[in-house]
């Protein structure tokens, strides 16, 4: 089911989305802790957040179809690249999902009036919003170092290889 699309890797394909979903949301995350832009943000960062796990979710299940296809284990510099990818990959969902929850329960519980002087409502009102960028943005590097695993292992598992014009 997560092997291919039309006879290419579906891995290919929908890795790219999760690399705009989750900036987006991390960028959503931020206008929702400024209260000024929060009513605006709130419900685009709940559907973003979800769709980010949703995508998230299906590139991770792809890449696992994919190594299996190309039958990938440690024990070469791209099959120990590729494993360490997994590995990230799988903590990404984890924090993408928590994430989603977060933005979910934010866009519900959070108030849409400015923070009240009542001591609950304004640790909430203010913490919730703050957790959610946090998670936000270590989601955002894990994306980062997912990627750039992936990429080497593909493009240059040896290390050997300089793309810099400098080097000619």
């Amino acid at each position: 089911m997560f092997d291919s699309f039309n006879g290419l890797p579906l891995h290919s394909l929908v890795l790219h989305t999760v690399v705009i979903a989750v900036p987006l949301a991390m960028l959503l995350a931020v206008l929702f802790g400024i209260p000024r832009f929060r009513n605006w943000a709130r419900w685009p960062l709940a559907l973003v957040a979800v769709g980010a796990a949703v995508v998230t979710f299906v590139t991770r299940q792809s890449g696992l179809a994919l190594e299996k296809m190309l039958n990938i284990k440690p024990g070469n510099a791209v099959g120990n690249l590729i494993t360490k990818h997994s590995q990230l990959a799988t903590q990404l969902l984890i924090m993408v999902i928590v994430f989603a929850v977060l933005a979910v329960a934010a866009a519900f519980l959070v108030s849409r009036k400015p923070a009240s002087d009542a001591g609950g409502r304004r640790l909430l009102d203010i913490g919730l919003p703050l957790l959610v960028i946090a998670v936000g943005l270590l989601m955002t590097v894990w994306v980062v170092r997912v990627g750039d695993l992936g990429a080497r292992a593909v493009w240059n598992p040896e290390g050997k290889a300089t793309y810099s014009s400098s080097g000619r």
